[in-house]
């Protein structure tokens, strides 16, 4: 009689097991859904940019990059920073959908200490320029997560040079 009690309880905890994983399993499965979605979105947002004659392609000596910009505002001058000068700007980013995931106003960095595609836009802007800069996901943080920026994130920035500080 204790024998068949045990069987039972086995078979109810390896019953219960199954169907956690198969829980756990289309869990991710949905995961994976939804992300596959996000990247689509994104990549359907980016696509969007490339086709609005609103936007320029930025290209440098190497060739066009994949970053798009906007001219908001147009600075004076013709000092441009270099990949590792210290610039001060005034910045939002956003996703595709228009909700905002970082902003910050006169704050200083490093251009090389930017996604390569901000880095990209910084080293075509002088002091003045205020830009909407669109960034695919593969010049942003590409497929890997980075805080609460999903892999395969179009990024979109609305940034303005206020400063060049320094050149090392």
């Amino acid at each position: 009689m204790e024998q068949n009690r045990l069987n039972k309880i086995k078979r109810s905890v390896a019953g219960g097991l199954v169907g956690a994983f198969l829980f756990l399993l289309a869990a991710c499965n949905s995961g994976s859904s939804s992300s596959e979605q996000w990247k689509a979105n994104n990549d359907d947002a980016y696509n969007q940019i490339k086709k609005n004659s609103n936007w320029a392609l930025i290209s440098t000596p190497e060739g066009p990059t994949g970053v798009y910009c906007q001219v908001l505002v147009a600075g004076k001058g013709d000092e441009h920073p270099i990949q590792t000068a210290s610039v001060t700007v005034n910045y939002t980013g956003k996703y595709y959908t228009g909700t905002v995931f970082d902003s910050g106003t006169s704050v200083t960095f490093n251009v090389n200490g930017v996604v390569i595609g901000l880095g990209v836009a910084l080293q075509n802007m002088v002091v003045g320029d205020k830009w909407n800069v669109c960034i695919p996901y593969y010049l942003g943080y590409g497929a890997s997560i980075y805080s609460s920026i999903q892999a395969y994130t179009t990024l979109f920035f609305e940034v303005e040079l206020l400063k060049i500080n320094q050149y090392p």
